[in-house]
C-alpha cells in the first residue's frame, strides 16, 4: 500500500508504528511449493560464504580517472543494489535517488556520488555524469557544501537536494561498518535505504516509540529471555514439524505477554521495520562476504542470554538491548521462520507494508495455536529447567532501573546531557541508539568511535 511521507523524528520514533492489535479474520497466506526447512545459516560450512571482503570492482572506462573514494563509493552502491535485488519484493535500491559521501578520518569529505537523481547540480561542480551498469551516476568533483553532507552523518532519509527528497548515507573511514570497500558498509546502505523503501510505500505509524516507557521489569524480562531461547530453537529446528512445534510456543508466550502488557506491541512494531530491514541484511549476507549477518539471525538473542551468566555484561545496556536493539534479530528471525515455514515472501512484504506484524503473520502460519496456558508451560519446561530465568530477569531489571531515564522516542533529549559541542538532532540520536548507546538524562560518554559514526567528529 502506498503511504504519504511520514513526518521524521528520530530514527525509532519514525519507524514504531500503531501496532493493529486487532488482525480481524486472517487473510490466507499462501505458500511456495514444498514446505522444506533449509539448514540454518549458522549450520553452513565456511565454503559457502563469498571470500570476497569488499565489494566487486567496477570495469567501466567512463570512470577512468576519478578518486578512489569515488570509485569506492559506486562500486559499493552498485553491490547494495545488485545483492539487495529480489531480497524484499517491491524494494529497489535504484528507485530511490541516492547521494552517497565519502568522510576520512579526518572528518574531511573526500568523495561525494549521486545515483539515479534527477537534478545532482546542487551538489558542487565538476560533475562527471555517465551511465554504470544502467545507472545514472555522478561523481561530483568539486562539492558546493563539504559541511552540510558531513552533518547529515550517518544518514538523511529526506535530504532536500535540487528539489528533490534524497536519501543521504555518509561514509566514514576507520569507523567499523561504515568504512567504504567493506561489506558492513554495503550492508548498511541497503538497510537504511530500506528504511526510505518502508517511508515512502508501508502504512506509516502514528505512535512514537518509547523505550523509557516499555516495561523493564522482571516479569516482562523473564518471558523476554524465555521468547529468545525459543526463537533460537526453533530457528535451529531441522523439520517443519519441529518449526512449527516451536513456533507455538513463541506465539503462545508473545500471547501470554500481550495480555500482561499491552506496551509488548514495540516488540512487534520494531521487529517489522528494523527486524524486515535486518532481514535484506542476512539475505545479501553472503553473496556480499558479511558473514556476521549472513550466519547470525539470533545473535542478539543469544548474547542476552548469555547475560544470565554475567549480568554485568549489559550493564548500562538493558534499556537499549531489551527495547531496541533485541527487535532486529528477533525480528529477523522469525522471518525467517516464515520462509521455512513456506510462506510466499511477496505475502509477507504485502502484510507488512499494510501494517501487520511478523509476529502476526507467525502465528496464522501456525494456527490453530492450541492451549495457550499449556504451550507457555512446555516451553518453560524445555527451555527453562533449572529455573535459572526468574533470577536472571529480576538482576536485569535491577541493572535497568539504575541506568537513568532514557527517553528514546521524544527526540527531545537536551544537547547538554551529551556534552558541549555537539549538536544532537533526530538522526544523531538515532545513530547513538543503533550502537546502542544509554543516553542517560543525567549524563553520557560517548566512546571515541560512535562520536565519529554519529557526529563526524572523534571528540567524545
Amino acid at each position: 500500500m502506498k503511504a504519504g511521507r511520514v513526518g521524521l523524528g528520530l530514527l525509532g520514533a519514525a519507524l514504531a508504528s500503531v501496532f493493529i492489535a486487532a488482525c480481524g479474520p486472517a487473510d490466507d497466506l499462501s505458500t511456495s511449493g514444498a514446505s522444506v526447512v533449509s539448514t540454518p545459516a549458522s549450520e553452513k560450512s565456511a565454503g559457502t560464504t563469498a571470500a570476497s571482503t569488499a565489494p566487486a570492482p567496477v570495469v567501466e572506462t567512463n570512470l577512468d580517472g576519478v578518486s578512489a573514494d569515488a570509485r569506492s563509493l559506486v562500486d559499493s552502491w552498485l553491490s547494495a543494489v545488485s545483492e539487495s535485488g529480489g531480497a524484499w519484493p517491491g524494494y529497489d535500491l535504484g528507485d530511490i535517488p541516492t547521494v552517497l559521501v565519502s568522510v576520512d578520518v579526518g572528518g574531511s569529505v573526500g568523495a561525494v556520488v549521486a545515483f539515479n537523481h534527477p537534478s545532482p547540480s546542487p551538489l558542487g561542480s565538476a560533475i562527471l555524469d555517465v551511465e554504470v551498469g544502467g545507472h545514472r551516476v555522478a561523481v561530483v568533483g568539486e562539492p558546493a557544501d563539504p559541511e552540510r553532507l558531513a552533518s547529515m552523518a550517518p544518514f538523511d532519509f529526506f535530504a532536500d537536494i535540487g528539489g528533490t527528497e534524497t536519501f543521504v548515507l555518509v561514509a566514514q573511514r576507520g569507523e567499523p561498518g561504515r568504512e567504504p570497500d567493506t561489506p558492513g558498509f554495503v550492508a548498511m546502505v541497503a538497510h537504511e535505504a530500506f528504511h526510505r523503501h518502508q517511508f515512502d510505500h508501508w502504512v506509516p505509524g502514528a505512535t512514537a516509540q518509547d523505550v523509557e516507557g516499555y516495561d523493564f521489569g522482571a516479569e516482562n524480562l523473564e518471558l523476554v529471555l524465555l521468547e529468545n531461547r525459543v526463537l533460537v530453537a526453533a530457528y535451529q529446528a531441522r523439520t517443519v514439524g519441529e518449526t512449527e512445534r516451536l513456533a507455538r510456543q513463541f506465539a503462545a508466550v508473545r500471547a501470554a505477554r500481550h495480555e500482561r502488557d499491552p506496551r509488548v506491541a514495540l516488540d512487534e512494531e520494531q521487529e517489522r521495520m528494523e527486524g524486515s530491514a535486518r532481514w535484506i541484511e542476512h539475505r545479501m549476507g553472503d553473496a556480499i562476504g558479511n558473514t556476521y549477518v549472513s550466519t547470525n539471525h539470533t545473535s542478539e538473542l543469544g548474547y542476552l542470554d548469555e547475560s544470565i551468566d554475567d549480568p554485568g555484561a549489559v550493564l548500562g545496556n538493558v534499556k537499549s538491548f531489551f527495547g531496541f536493539g533485541r527487535f532486529y534479530s528477533s525480528g529477523a528471525t522469525v522471518l525467517a521462520l516464515l520462509e521455512r515455514l513456506g510462506v510466499a515472501g511477496a505475502d509477507v512484504a504485502e502484510r507488512l507494508g499494510d501494517g501487520d506484524t511478523p509476529a502476526q503473520l507467525l502465528e496464522q502460519r501456525i494456527a490453530p495455536l492450541g492451549d495457550r496456558d499449556e504451550l507457555v508451560a512446555a516451553a518453560w519446561a524445555e527451555h527453562d529447567p533449572d529455573g535459572r530465568l526468574g533470577a536472571a530477569a529480576a538482576v536485569l531489571a535491577e541493572l535497568a532501573a539504575g541506568e537513568g531515564e532514557t527517553d528514546f522516542g521524544a527526540g527531545d533529549v537536551p544537547a547538554e546531557t551529551l556534552g558541549p559541542g555537539f549538536e544532537v538532532g533526530d538522526d544523531q540520536i538515532a545513530c547513538l541508539q543503533e550502537h546502542g548507546l544509554d543516553l542517560s538524562a543525567d549524563s553520557v560518554t560517548i566512546p571515541e568511535d560512535i562520536a565519529a559514526a554519529c557526529f563526524g567528529d572523534p571528540e567524545s
